[in-house]
């Protein structure tokens, strides 16, 4: 509809100019038919009079020009104003335009907003059904607290009468254990045989007709001197009886170990097994006899063989510290033994010792390591002993090698140098390395191993 309005405005200026132009054309059309018809009619009058009347024509013609440029004037500001309200008109479409896409972000937003507040309700109302499912919870746990305090108060009142029955208990067993251990340190002391001085652990225990024990490894010594043919307390002559009594208490009291240092209890059966394993039961020196012959308790030995055994390298200086890093395998370089034994070496790996001999037996040389440990507990390890060139340390030359469980450390001598990694003669002398010193000397690598 703009359009249009403006096409007609537009026709109605052109019209208005055609008026305008037509009307100047006639005018102009009738003065110059008006001056012809004057000449014409007037030929005769004065000049004076024409040249009047063709001035006031002229008059009229500026006149009328005047009014076309007037016109004109008038016209083209029409037309300058015309453009102004069609840049006015397109300026307000423009804006129109971006009002019209304002409404349209403005509505999308509005539907997003819906959205969210719908997303935002939902969310209030699960808040709200976990807030009152909260408050459920707490009042249940409320509840189970108060259950829990009263079940505590309950529970308060038992241990106080736990504690005293406890107590009264250990009261009781105390005075039970001062009984039981005044009962057995009694049935001890009767059946203690009084030659040994030793309480005997197994059956038949000898008695006299006055009812006075004796073990039978005393009455029936096989040493004249200390045979007993007479009762050491009555001094009555000691026949054949036998005390099933004596039988009876020996295997229900508690036995302490005769070992020094120990002193524990223990039952029959349990003292027999600990016999074998005490750590302060009296074992050999392991060092080679001729060198070291001392017994001693077990848990003494390693003091002994770092302070003062003459058999061993350990009381060396810094020689202890150099092979009792914990590594292992490790090499060692000993003198050779082809004529003689050597020192022992006691080594300390994962906090448990073992100690390596090297001995000469008449044909061939031993070479053994034993555990600070019983036969069974030798079963734990693998060791790995090599004897090889000392300048063959990498074992890729001629070697002599065993692998198998080390050796206890209760062992005999004897018993060591049937065991362990025997080499002959002949092949000692192949490992046998003269050095700078001219010592002779040979290779030694230990492995060690936990199975």
């Amino acid at each position: 509809m703009e359009d249009n309005s403006d096409r007609n405005q537009g026709e109605g200026e052109t019209d208005n100019n055609n008026d305008l132009n037509s009307k100047n054309k006639e005018i102009l059309k009738r003065s110059e038919e008006m001056l012809t018809s004057t000449v014409l009619e007037k030929e005769g009058k004065d000049w004076n009079e024409k040249q009047t009347m063709i001035d006031q024509l002229l008059s009229k013609v500026n006149v009328l020009e005047k009014e076309r440029n007037k016109a004109e004037e008038e016209r083209d500001a029409f037309r300058d104003e015309r453009d102004a309200s069609r840049e006015e008109r397109d300026a307000i479409k423009e804006e129109n335009k971006l009002i019209v896409k304002e409404k349209d972000v403005t509505s999308e937003e509005i539907v997003a907003l819906k959205e969210e507040r719908e997303v935002i309700t939902k969310e209030r109302d699960a808040i709200k059904e976990e807030k009152d499912l909260i408050t459920k919870e707490k009042d249940v746990a409320i509840e189970e607290n108060d259950a829990l305090k009263e079940e505590r108060k309950v529970i308060s009142k038992e241990r106080d009468v736990m504690k005293l029955d406890n107590e009264t208990l250990k009261s009781e067993k105390t005075a039970l254990d001062t009984k039981y251990t005044a009962l057995t340190s009694t049935l001890r002391d009767q059946v203690e045989c009084p030659v040994c001085l030793e309480v005997p652990t197994s059956g038949p225990v000898p008695v006299c007709p006055n009812g006075h024990f004796v073990c039978s490894k005393c009455k029936d010594s096989h040493c004249p001197t200390r045979r007993v043919k007479h009762c050491p307390t009555c001094r009555v002559k000691m026949f054949s009886g036998k005390s099933l009594l004596a039988v009876k208490v020996i295997e229900n009291i508690q036995h302490a170990c005769r070992n020094e240092d120990c002193g524990k209890f223990f039952p029959l059966e349990e003292y027999k097994l600990h016999l074998t394993s005490c750590l302060h039961r009296t074992v050999n020196c392991p060092s080679p006899n001729k060198f070291c012959s001392r017994k001693m308790s077990l848990s003494k030995v390693y003091d002994h063989i770092l302070e003062d055994c003459q058999g061993s390298w350990n009381n060396i200086r810094n020689t202890n510290m150099m092979f009792n890093d914990g590594k292992s395998p490790k090499y060692l370089g000993f003198p050779s033994i082809l004529k003689v034994s050597r020192k022992g070496l006691a080594l300390k790996w994962n906090d448990q010792i073992f100690y390596l001999n090297n001995e000469k037996a008449p044909d061939y040389s031993v070479f053994s390591l034993e555990l600070f440990g019983t036969a069974l507990e030798c079963k734990d390890y693998v060791v790995s002993i090599t004897v090889h060139r000392t300048n063959d340390e990498d074992m890729k030359g001629k070697v002599q090698r065993f692998t198998g469980e080390p050796l206890p450390i209760d062992i005999e001598q004897v018993m060591r140098k049937k065991n362990g990694l025997m080499v002959g003669t002949n092949q000692m002398e192949s490992l046998t390395v003269n050095d700078e010193k001219k010592d002779l000397r040979i290779g030694i690598t230990l492995d060690i191993k936990k199975q």
